[in-house]
């Protein structure tokens, strides 16, 4: 592009002095060829140092990425052998005794197991207490539960017996009315005595009801004081056995911790 533009203005001139001087065109023509020539070594001159110094700009950065290179080739190796150093040495210190089996360590895991098994052992013990307990408390529960089944058997044969009482009394009394009534002279010497004697009869026998109803009352509240106590028994062992899984539980979690 330059050289076209250069081209014209030669022409454009040339046309101009050839207009104007006083010098032939040949002359003219000469001239400016001559100028031509100059200007074309001129611009080739330039080319040449533009080709060289790009060249030498090449050549630079080429010099400076080798040296580039060099030097991380250089760190690559320094690098290599610092991490085969510190692998040889991490090497030497994990293969050392104290290392590998450390006094301190083992004092304080023979420790650990020392005090697990002391763990171990309290916690038997306390488990084997709770069960004795608990044993403890189903005997009593078991002797309770007797006591009130022979209660329960008395007071259900109580009813039958007074009845069996009454009856034999009623029976006694017919026989004893009959024999009196059997002669009348008996009748007129013993009056005074038979009506004592029924009179203590009946007495008697407000004296044997009053007993069997007091007998009565007293197995009714034992039975309702037995119930009381195996409504507080049944609580008192919910709550044994509450305490008992939130000891397991605490004594789980110690272990694992």
């Amino acid at each position: 592009f330059i050289i076209v533009q250069i081209t014209e203005v030669l022409r454009k001139y040339t046309v101009i002095l050839e207009e104007i001087s006083f010098f032939l065109s040949a002359d003219v023509y000469r001239f400016m060829n001559d100028e031509a020539m100059m200007i074309n070594r001129a611009l080739l001159a330039n080319q040449r140092a533009i080709a060289k110094l790009f060249f030498n700009l090449m050549k630079s950065e080429m010099k400076t990425e080798l040296s580039h290179r060099l030097k991380w080739q250089d760190r690559v190796k320094d690098w290599k052998y610092l991490l085969q150093c510190i692998l040889q040495s991490y090497r030497e210190f994990m293969a050392n005794e104290e290392i590998q089996n450390p006094p301190t360590v083992k004092t304080e895991m023979e420790n650990m197991i020392m005090d697990q098994i002391l763990l171990s052992e309290r916690r038997l013990e306390f488990l084997q207490h709770l069960g004795y307990d608990r044993e403890q408390e189903q005997r009593k529960i078991e002797f309770f539960l007797e006591l009130m089944r022979d209660l329960t058997t008395k007071c259900t044969l109580l009813p039958f017996s007074v009845q069996l009482y009454n009856a034999a009394v009623r029976q006694g009394l017919n026989i004893f009315y009959k024999a009196l009534f059997n002669g009348k002279n008996a009748f007129l010497v013993f009056n005074a005595p038979v009506t004592l004697n029924r009179g203590d009869f009946k007495e008697l026998a407000k004296q044997n009801e009053q007993n069997c109803r007091n007998l009565y009352s007293y197995f009714k509240e034992a039975m309702d004081l037995w119930d009381v106590h195996q409504l507080k028994l049944s609580q008192q062992e919910g709550e044994l056995q509450k305490k008992l899984d939130e000891c397991r539980w605490k004594q789980n979690n110690s272990i694992q911790v």
